[in-house]
């Protein structure tokens, strides 16, 4: 192994039994005391716990550990806002291990610190992908010759600009869950922000009960790639308030010409190969163990792996020659699988979307579709994605002077609901200067035509959506979140909400009402599970909110009980920019609800309620 990735790989374990001892000072397993030496506060860790207990055996005494003082190797519960839930009882201490001072003496140092030591490495819980993560960008970083200290420098500073090309399978989401996890990469900690990346002003944030800061993540994947225009707005606005830029690939696409031709740092590496594969053996076994088996890690295929197959292969406390067994056949299961899509070319195309992730599914399917055939058969693959259900309803308003179909009743207006204050004024609004529009003496663009609805469950949101089209006397396109997450994978979830914007726009004039549009989730970091697929999602959405495509004509109100929960990008100016919350009624608005749905039985009601006296 070379000096900069056994460097690294000291280092990864250094942070991370850092952790470990703060966190079992805070569980009560360790006390921590300060001095200041020559000018420099230095902290010193001792046991909280009888150490005569260790035998001197490390692997011994770490199992010891393990089995009788785990619960205060772990994090505490959390609340819902991240902070430690003080209901939750503390961990107890054995018998056997009841708290004392530890002696002052010089002959217990030793003892001290090894015990100390012990906990450290009874709590590590370092993953072979995390390992091979350091050891792939140490090789990345070799290959393309930066230096340590440069990548420091540019890490200290404001606004670097990293473009980082691994081809292994994984790469993509194991780097930013380094950054983002562990304390590996220096003035951190750090939270990533996937696409969009406007909303954020500033260059450190509250997350999880810690301030971290603020790094910009680029979509690599042609699926989620922004726009040339998107992506030069991202990255203004990112540098313009001090965020670094992170762009990761692991296909040979490679990272987006505005990030690489604007880069601080460019690191290029290869794929997985036998000297990689020998350094994180040695890593998790040693150095002799390796030496004694290089003739059977030598004839793996080492090209054919991933990350995900070095996290199922190497596993701590299992024999090497096992793990060497398992890459072995994990490599040649992977090299017969590729052999066979090759061959059977669609039929395994289709296969490969049950197995594979959102990101990958999504990927694969555009890829599909942009590659078949001529422009025809283009144009027919557009027309059948545009005919594909979308699960929206389409109703046709009610004139102000006839009747709702089966109630017998007039229709419901915004000019006779009652308890819906701005939004009614909001809707009249609308209603004159739609007036306007069809008269061609205003633009579309001038008017206010997006809406969030909130209010708690109950208030009307979708009784105020009807009576809005009955009043302006257009159709109503009903639609819903959850209706749209009805799409098998990802690439027809996509579908079915542009879809359903492409129905309204045939409906134009027309209004667009989205119901639980809380649903759609927030953007989280690109690391974290199943983020590309909701990240796509909330995309898709600031897209088809955004104009991208044009949508003159359509009236878009999103109805939700949550507010908080909608990212704040789809709030932004331009989108739902407009935010009217409906209140649960007062005594005047109830009375005026009973008086609509009462109708004509009131004046009988009245009549009654004037009568002398109570019948018995």
């Amino acid at each position: 192994m070379d000096r900069l990735s056994s460097f690294l790989l000291r280092r990864l374990r250094h942070v991370h039994h850092r952790e470990i001892r703060r966190l079992a000072v805070r569980n009560g397993l360790l006390m921590m005391t300060t001095a200041i030496v020559d000018g420099h506060v230095v902290g010193r860790y001792v046991p909280a716990f009888d150490p005569s207990h260790l035998t001197g055996e490390a692997e011994r005494d770490r199992q010891w550990m393990r089995d009788r003082l785990a619960a205060f190797l772990i994090n505490a519960p959390q609340d819902t806002s991240g902070r430690p839930d003080l209901l939750s009882a503390a961990p107890e201490w054995p018998a056997p291990l009841r708290r004392r001072l530890p002696a002052r003496n010089g002959a217990d140092d030793d003892a001290l610190a090894y015990a100390v030591r012990v906990v450290a490495e009874a709590g590590e819980a370092l993953a072979i992908k995390t390992m091979a993560t350091v050891l792939l960008l140490a090789s990345a970083m070799e290959e393309s010759g930066v230096e340590l200290r440069d990548l420091v420098a540019f890490l200290r500073q404001p606004a670097g600009v990293f473009a980082v090309q691994v081809t292994v399978e994984g790469f993509e989401r194991a780097l930013p869950h380094l950054v983002e996890e562990t304390a590996f990469v220096p003035f951190g900690p750090y939270v990533g922000m996937a696409a969009d990346f406007t909303f954020v002003d500033d260059l450190w944030t509250y997350v999880e009960g810690r301030a971290k800061r603020v790094f910009l993540q680029i979509p690599v994947a042609q699926t989620y790639r922004p726009s040339r225009s998107s992506m030069r707005a991202q990255l203004l606005w990112a540098l313009a308030h001090g965020s670094p830029v992170l762009a990761v690939a692991e296909t040979y696409q490679g990272v987006p010409d505005q990030v690489d031709l604007t880069s601080d740092v460019r690191l290029t590496g290869g794929g997985i190969n036998i000297t990689f594969l020998a350094d994180l053996l040695e890593a998790v076994y040693g150095c002799d163990a390796v030496s004694r088996h290089d003739g059977l890690i030598a004839v793996i295929d080492a090209g054919a792996l991933t990350l995900d197959d070095l996290a199922i292969a190497v596993r701590p406390g299992r024999p090497i020659l096992s793990s060497i067994e398992a890459l072995v056949g994990l490599a040649i299961h992977n090299r017969e699988e590729r052999d066979n899509e090759k061959d059977k070319g669609d039929a395994a195309s289709s296969r490969r979307l049950i197995t594979q992730r959102p990101s990958e599914r999504a990927a694969q399917s555009s890829q599909d579709r942009s590659g078949k055939g001529d422009s025809a058969s283009s144009s027919a693959g557009k027309r059948k994605s545009k005919d594909q259900p979308t699960g929206a309803e389409v109703i046709q308003p009610v004139p102000a002077n006839g009747e709702t179909p089966g109630e017998g009743r007039p229709p419901l207006l915004v000019e006779t609901l009652t308890g819906y204050g701005a939004a009614t004024d909001w809707a009249l609004g609308v209603k004159a200067d739609l007036a306007d529009y069809l008269a061609g003496e205003l633009a579309w663009s001038a008017m206010s035509t997006k809406l969030l609805l909130s209010g708690p469950p109950g208030t009307g949101k979708t009784t105020f959506a009807r009576a809005m089209c009955n009043s302006l006397g257009i159709p109503l396109v009903v639609t819903s979140v959850s209706t749209w997450l009805q799409g098998e994978y990802l690439n027809a979830v996509l579908d079915r909400m542009a879809n359903t914007f492409a129905e309204a726009r045939a409906q134009a004039p027309c209004i667009l009402f989205i119901d639980e549009i809380d649903g759609i989730g927030t953007r989280v970091s690109a690391s974290r599970q199943y983020a590309d697929y909701w990240n796509a999602c909330v995309n898709k959405l600031l897209e088809l909110l955004d104009g991208a495509v044009k949508s003159d004509g359509v009236i878009v109100v999103g109805a939700t009980n949550r507010p908080n929960e909608i990212d704040e990008a789809i709030r932004r100016s331009g989108r739902l920019e407009t935010h009217i919350e409906i209140p649960r009624p007062d005594i005047a608005a109830l009375a005026g609800i009973l008086a609509h749905h009462l109708g004509a039985d009131l004046d009988v009601v009245a009549k009654s309620d004037t009568q002398g006296g109570v019948q018995p």
